[in-house]
């Protein structure tokens, strides 16, 4: 007959073998790099990994594909220096194919590793050799561009028909310019580019969120983002929440520079 103490020693021992568990799991992940660069076919290709929030055993990754709006969720188990498990398109991307297929990633140095993924047969398809580049910051090249909210009426009883403008333009370069400006809704709004009045940043996108660094180099949320049917959703921090659509043959100051 097992006693109280006994239960709950077992239940100690457990518990302590799981947290151990979960322990080497991510002892594992850390022996990979956050994120990894290749160049395919004359764009970059980024894949970033980090540990599952659920399941501590299972590694995360999310390949982004150069500046198509492709891209893959991995989820994977570790055993030792190779990740293996099933990828499948991200919501809202364009890629298209029934269910889930398989991939491995082995970690053929300390700063470089090579992705597999196997087609729907179960064979090798397509082989990358990524490396690992602490001075290359991840930007999500599928959002390079400008991009505008419709201004709407405020319902400022002044001024009836005044509307806000907001604007955000990513650069190839790693920086960013943000702003928003009033416009009158009864006229036709016309694309402004953001550049022309706010401070270029440095900016990267890790798992859907957008980082800006001040001058002193130290990174803070800007805002999440989502693409959706052609649109970008932003939600800030503070829950305020905007629909933007990508800017269409708009000519910006600095392009003709």
């Amino acid at each position: 007959m097992v006693t109280k103490a006994q239960f709950a020693a077992c239940f100690i021992v457990s518990i302590a073998a799981s947290l151990l568990g979960s322990e080497e799991a991510r002892a594992e992940v850390d022996g990979f790099q956050d994120s990894y660069f290749a160049e395919v076919n004359g764009s970059t290709w980024i894949l970033q990994l980090a540990p599952n929030k659920t399941f501590q055993s299972l590694v995360t990754a999310k390949l982004q594909m150069g500046d198509t709006r492709e891209r893959y969720l991995l989820m994977g188990g570790l055993s030792g220096n190779q990740i293996s498990g099933s990828y499948k398109p991200i919501l809202g991307t364009t890629a298209t194919f029934d269910g889930e297929r398989r991939f491995e990633i082995k970690r053929l140095s300390e700063n470089s590793l090579r992705l597999s993924l196997k087609d729907k047969s179960g064979k090798t398809g397509q082989q990358f050799d990524f490396t690992s580049n602490a001075a290359q910051t991840p930007i999500d090249t599928a959002i390079i561009g400008t991009w505008l909210t419709i201004a709407e009426p405020e319902g400022n009883l002044d001024k009836p028909y005044s509307g806000e403008q907001w604007a955000v333009r990513f650069m190839e370069d790693g920086t960013l310019c943000e702003d928003s400006y009033t416009v009158d809704t009864r006229k036709p709004q016309v694309e402004q580019d953001p550049c022309l009045n706010a401070q270029a940043r440095r900016w990267k996108a890790v798992d859907g969120k957008i980082y800006t660094a001040d001058n002193e180099e130290n990174w803070a949320l800007q805002f999440n983002y989502r693409l959706m049917g052609g649109r970008m959703v932003v939600s800030y921090p503070g829950g305020k929440r905007r629909v933007a659509n990508m800017a269409d043959g708009l000519r910006l100051s600095a392009d003709s520079r």
